[in-house]
């Protein structure tokens, strides 16, 4: 079968070619995924709006050689209420990037997408950086890098950046985590 439904949730973006975006988005089925957005950059695009970041989305995709091309889109939730406070926002830019830098691709991870699918409305609801920190804890416990129960020592961003061998650029956005 070559096209295909899911849901997810767009964690990353970037331009490509002239009108096109590579989107990195986590499903419940397929884990991580990255796919092509051909023309959204175009401003007569209708898919545009829908695949913006954060948004939960519903997508219908085509495989293709390289790249998962969207064919479809449509809104299933954008959490308006986190993007009027820039601090909420900022935890969600690092908390994404946490989730795309950590997860391998096309790994299915089920709780991992349920669990940041109620983060992002728990967020806008309670605002505390502790959400933020348990989220990832709960993250790092479900991909087996730290026995549940267990929290780091050395932070849980030194963690992270440990894990990926890499820092989290997000990390600008929030004072500290």
């Amino acid at each position: 079968m070559r096209s295909y439904k899911t849901p997810g949730i767009i964690l990353a973006r970037r331009n490509f070619s002239e009108s096109d975006k590579i989107l990195t988005i986590l499903t419940p089925g397929l884990g991580k995924i990255v796919i092509l957005a051909k023309g959204i950059r175009r401003i007569n695009s209708r898919r545009a709006p829908h695949l913006e970041l954060f948004n939960e989305v519903g997508l219908v995709l085509h495989r293709g050689k390289t790249f998962d091309i969207v064919t479809e889109s449509k809104i299933i939730n954008n959490f308006p209420s986190l993007r009027q406070d820039l601090k909420l926002i900022g935890f969600v830019y690092y908390s994404a990037e946490v989730l795309e830098r950590i997860l391998p691709e096309r790994q299915k991870h089920e709780p991992v997408y349920y669990n940041f699918q109620n983060f992002l409305k728990n967020l806008s609801i309670v605002n505390t950086e502790n959400i933020v920190k348990e989220f990832v804890v709960q993250l790092l416990w479900e991909l087996g890098y730290l026995p549940k129960g267990q929290y780091p020592k050395m932070g849980v961003t030194n963690f992270v950046e440990s894990i990926i061998e890499r820092k989290i650029r997000s990390k600008k956005f929030i004072d500290q985590l």
